[in-house]
């Protein structure tokens, strides 16, 4: 591996601050002012976790919308009035994951668990807890667990279930373990020993996930506290050695080997892209921001005094921001740069802030609404997966022609449902699906946040019946960022889903030797003709029957909420859904502060004699929050 280390130019000087109002007691908890810092528009929000000093209990939660440029302090008191005493004692980190935000407080030995508005949903009790990894559906946590009275006991991981909150396993480690970190099916650690000054540990644990035990301990250099992983799995460690004779140094591991030492002062890092950033705040040293870039080999130092302690750090795909914690007793600075070296913007913090956390979601307190640029359309944008159920529709709506495969037959989707189109998508029978999305994310809001169209109606002087295929909605955030529908489904919670007669996790598979349910109307293949396969398996949700015959007609009991193709579209109400209704496989709710795709697949099973197969039809779909 060929590295290069080079000082990248960031040496920024401020000569005033922004008064950012966080009075803070015991009994009342003062409201947040938000207070502008910059013009500049980007997507999303940015959360500050400020330590506060130990015994204090001083731990804050700040927060800047990115889409305003308007900065939070006291985020989080006013977000829960009612919990005392606040965050508590020593913010240690705060990672965003599943919906929701994660933030550990040391001293108070427990991690809150809010949603991505950071409100209070629980908190998970652990032992002098320090940092987190996340991966499926379970939370890793680092605890010293001992004090420093018993600093010779080894240190824990534990396992947390993130839909229960409950501990699940527990493995030993090191002393005193920090960061963490997972690559494939392994959990690494460093263990850092940082109770034990005159004996400090220099090891990182690998821990295999299925088993839950250490497979192996690495030598990698005394002390090590922070660890990233790059986009060729090499784990960078930072060794912050014994502060005395034994010097700091990044060391590069690779395949559970140590492959490179850099002596170098690094106290934080975070990699962006090939480049690795690092903090030196080493007081009377360089107080600097290094970068160490895989592509050319020069190591040059460059010495500035800017800052006073430069603390945490975060690289983005549009910025970089780190704090300055000052004194370490009173409010710091948040700043934000460029990959040019530029300062953007800075502002005054609360005391320590050590840990940043960019999200998704752009929140106001008091009403204020998220600005929506005048280009975003409030319509179906694309169409990524189209595969209905068998049906009398199926190759009609929208009409296959020979030679059309999947790719061609979602642009024939898109030219019906795009753009307010105002044209019928047939998802064909049971588990029949499509998946779409806006061409912006859908935040949610207060209220419904998404109208999908079908074309239900009601019969003659009635509410209660009338003609309903309802189809169930899921929704998707674009976690793991690379702009199509992979990554983790939620349901909708409709009116039926406990119903004791709906079932969960039904499967269904269809052949092309099974296309036999032709009726006189439509008689072309209910097959979908562009598959190549003779057969493929759908599965999800199957609702009880709601059909009836009243008089001489078909037809189906209109059910109360939570469905498409269920309500006619004049009942805007009765056809749109709150991203606040999503749930995940165990029926538990997960709190989504916005999606980015949507898919919705037809939940009944029915064959009527006089109209065929019941078949949730498509019509266009509506982000409530953008005016049309």
């Amino acid at each position: 591996m060929h590295t290069i280390y080079k000082i990248l130019g960031i040496f920024l000087i401020f000569h005033f601050s922004f008064f950012i109002s966080s009075c803070r007691h015991d009994d009342v908890i003062y409201p947040t002012i938000g207070t502008p810092v910059t013009e500049e528009v980007r997507e999303g929000g940015l959360y500050v976790l400020c330590e506060g000093n130990m015994g204090s209990n001083k731990a804050r939660l700040d927060y800047i919308n990115l889409e305003t440029g308007t900065y939070y302090s006291n985020w989080y008191g006013s977000q829960n009035p009612t919990q005392l005493k606040e965050l508590g004692d020593v913010g240690n980190d705060i990672q965003a994951y599943g919906g929701r935000l994660y933030a550990v407080i040391n001293c108070s030995h427990k991690v809150e668990v809010m949603d991505r508005q950071a409100r209070h949903i629980g908190q998970v009790n652990l032992p002098n807890c320090r940092y987190l990894a996340f991966q499926g559906d379970k939370m890793y946590v680092s605890a010293y667990v001992g004090s420093v009275a018993d600093a010779d006991l080894l240190g824990s991981v534990y396992e947390v279930d993130t839909a229960t909150l409950q501990i699940t396993r527990e493995v030993k480690v090191g002393h005193q373990p920090d960061e963490l970190c997972i690559i494939d099916d392994k959990l690494y650690v460093c263990n850092s020993g940082g109770y034990v000054t005159n004996r400090y540990d220099s090891t990182l644990s690998v821990i295999d996930l299925a088993s839950f035990t250490e497979i192996q301990q690495i030598p990698v250099g005394i002390n090590p506290t922070r660890l990233r992983v790059d986009d060729q799995k090499h784990l960078w460690v930072c060794c912050q050695g014994n502060y005395n004779e034994i010097k700091p140094q990044v060391v590069v591991v690779a395949n559970n080997e140590v492959i490179q030492r850099i002596p170098m002062p690094c106290s934080n890092l975070s990699i962006q892209g090939t480049t690795v950033y690092v903090v030196d705040n080493e007081q009377n040293t360089l107080n600097t921001i290094s970068t160490i870039d895989y592509q050319t080999a020069a190591f040059v130092f460059q010495n500035s005094n800017q800052f006073e302690h430069l603390y945490g750090l975060l690289t983005t795909p549009d910025a970089l921001y780190l704090t300055d914690a000052k004194n370490y007793v009173s409010s710091g600075l948040l700043y934000c740069f460029g990959y040019d070296g530029r300062e953007r913007w800075k502002a005054k913090t609360g005391d320590i802030p050590g840990h940043l956390c960019r999200v998704t979601g752009a929140y106001s307190l008091y009403g204020d609404t998220i600005p929506v640029p005048d280009n975003q359309s409030p319509f179906i944008h694309k169409v990524y997966d189209y595969l209905p159920g068998m049906g009398q529709f199926v190759n009609e709506l929208p009409k296959y022609e020979e030679g059309d495969d999947a790719a061609s037959m979602c642009r024939k989707c898109e030219q019906a449902l795009c753009h307010n189109a105002k044209g019928t998508v047939s998802l064909g029978g049971w588990g029949g699906y499509i998946t779409f999305s806006f061409d912006h994310t859908v935040y949610n809001g207060e209220g419904c946040d998404i109208q999908i169209l079908g074309n239900a109606f009601y019969m003659s002087g009635s509410t209660e019946y009338g003609s309903s295929e309802p189809g169930i909605v899921l929704v998707s955030r674009d976690d793991n960022q690379n702009g199509v529908p992979d990554d983790t489904w939620y349901e909708l919670k409709g009116c039926l889903y406990d119903d004791p007669l709906t079932q969960h996790r039904v499967t269904k598979t269809y052949t092309r030797t099974g296309d036999t349910l032709q009726n006189p109307f439509h008689q072309h293949p209910y097959y979908p003709q562009w598959l190549t396969a003779d057969q493929y398996t759908l599965t999800g949700a199957l609702l009880p029957p709601q059909s009836a015959v009243i008089g001489t007609q078909n037809v189906q009991r209109i059910l109360e909420y939570g469905y498409v193709d269920n309500k006619p579209n004049s009942d805007i109400e009765g056809t749109s859904f709150d991203i606040s209704w999503a749930v995940d496989e165990t029926g538990q709710a997960v709190v989504l502060d916005s999606i980015h795709f949507i898919r919705v697949y037809n939940a009944v099973d029915e064959v009527l004699d006089q109209t065929g197969e019941l078949s949730t039809e498509i019509c266009g779909a509506i982000d409530l929050h953008i005016n049309n």
